[in-house]
């Protein structure tokens, strides 16, 4: 992982490369081209710093733009898209039981 730190912060800067291995980890397969592609083609990718013309994806907002991606569960294409709702995974007192 790359160790660069922006601002100070804590949050690992991640290479292209990279950003795309923690999306897979996450269950989102987004090629490094792709990124490319929604960073030069659309204003909704995730939020990126340059150093020349290399992109940085701070991890942390990495992961809240994929959340932000995804939608809640569906059962039809005709029921409208609403957020998914996220819990942190050690968190199990205020999960929904099924």
């Amino acid at each position: 992982m790359t160790e660069f730190q922006f601002r100070g912060a804590e949050d690992p800067l991640l290479t292209r490369k990279e950003a795309s291995t923690e999306l897979l980890r996450m269950g989102i397969r987004r090629s490094p081209s792709t990124l490319a592609k929604i960073f030069c083609t659309r204003s909704d990718g995730p939020p990126c710093t340059h150093l020349g013309r290399t992109p940085y994806y701070p991890k942390s907002l990495l992961h809240d733009w994929a959340r932000s991606q995804l939608t809640g569960l569906r059962s039809s294409s005709s029921q409208p898209r609403r957020a998914a709702e996220w819990y942190e995974p050690t968190d199990d007192r205020h999960r929904p039981s099924l």
